[in-house]
């Protein structure tokens, strides 16, 4: 197995020296310092509907935190009129804790909710968000995987100019046909302000590149593109390791595991995706510094879309390393990816570009 190539930088490396806007150096001073020129730009839009199409890494949350904090910091809104609503307990959590650091007391009067709480197993808490008439100003992360349900609730006496932002990557949710949710939103607010994120702040070059060449085919976001701010040669290439059998894959996963936790990689910050282990769902809320993925063989990860969209996320999550591990000749989806992005070991199968030569003994 080639030695882990860890790069040494914060998890969430947010551009210091991005290019500003002509009149943006001075909006939001402070509170958006660390956005970039497109999310400065929806961070400081004024209050009304506005759809953030971020792709993984773009920073969406990142950027619908800071926009919850400069509304009310700079522009006077009210914090108990505010409602965030996550898709996930892991977002809820820390959208409260940031905007506990950039509000500090303030921030407690702001109503933060997970997509859980509106369930039915919940109709104390459901009843209540849904009864408070002052929760005017609403904040929706992760909008393609919100249950129509859910959207129906929170939208129903929404008019047309209501201020609700709403931020998500349509090719993220894991469902077939189009995020209903999504599509919803465009319909009733079909004046919305639109900003599409394009500058990736968490992956590797090789990872971005990958990841939207397997997604390119059944995109949900005609014209995307993502530009990674990572140097181009920084990191290496996705590891492909090619097992014998099943026992092989389970050794490789163990040796990979024991040798990044001696260089300081903590458990939690490593992803092993795969038979018995941690699903794409799973780790669709999560960041981590290294994302292996196992079984990845012909039957395991067919060329359907629902396998690409599986894919696409899978390799979105990691910040430094992306591994892929299988018996046999692997996913067809595999073929999809550049052979220069992966750097292959284990059981290699050797091609011949023509008809072998006689040798003399």
């Amino acid at each position: 197995m080639p030695e882990p190539a860890l790069t040494t930088r914060d998890p969430e490396p947010w551009m210091d020296s991005a290019p500003l806007l002509t009149g943006m150096d001075e909006v939001g001073a402070g509170l958006l310092d660390s956005l970039d020129a497109m999310q400065r730009v929806a961070a400081s839009a004024g209050p009304g509907p506005l759809l953030i199409n971020a792709a993984p890494g773009t920073g969406k949350t990142h950027l619908l935190v800071r926009r919850v904090a400069y509304l009310v910091a700079e522009l006077g809104i009210p914090a108990r009129q505010c409602l965030v609503v996550a898709a996930s307990s892991t977002g809820a959590a820390r959208i409260r804790r940031e905007l506990g650091t950039l509000l500090e007391s303030e921030a407690a009067d702001i109503t933060v909710a997970e997509f859980a709480d509106f369930t039915a197993e919940n109709s104390k808490v459901s009843a209540h968000l849904r009864a408070a008439p002052e929760l005017g100003h609403l904040f929706v992360d992760d909008l393609p995987r919100m249950p129509m349900r859910l959207y129906r609730q929170l939208m129903e006496h929404r008019g047309p100019a209501a201020d609700v932002t709403a931020a998500g990557d349509p090719d993220s949710a894991l469902c077939a046909g189009e995020p209903a949710a999504f599509t919803a939103f465009s319909e009733q607010f079909s004046q919305a302000h639109v900003v599409r994120l394009s500058r990736n702040h968490r992956s590797p070059a090789a990872v971005l590149v990958a990841s939207s060449q397997v997604i390119e085919p059944i995109s949900r976001v005609p014209g995307r593109l993502t530009q990674p701010q990572r140097p181009a040669l920084e990191g290496s290439g996705i590891g492909r390791f090619h097992a014998a059998d099943e026992a092989d894959e389970q050794r490789f996963v163990a040796d990979l595991t024991a040798r990044l936790e001696e260089m300081g990689v903590d458990s939690e910050e490593i992803a092993v995706i795969g038979s018995d282990r941690m699903s794409v769902a799973e780790a669709a809320d999560g960041e981590y510094r290294v994302v292996c993925l196992t079984g990845m063989t012909q039957e395991g990860w067919p060329n359907t879309p629902e396998a690409r969209r599986e894919l696409y996320v899978a390799l979105s999550r990691t910040r430094d390393l992306a591994y892929v591990s299988h018996t046999g000749p692997g996913s067809p989806l595999l073929a999809d990816v550049d052979k220069g992005l992966f750097s292959p070991f284990g059981m290699v199968p050797v091609t011949r570009s023509g008809p072998e030569q006689p040798r003399l003994l």
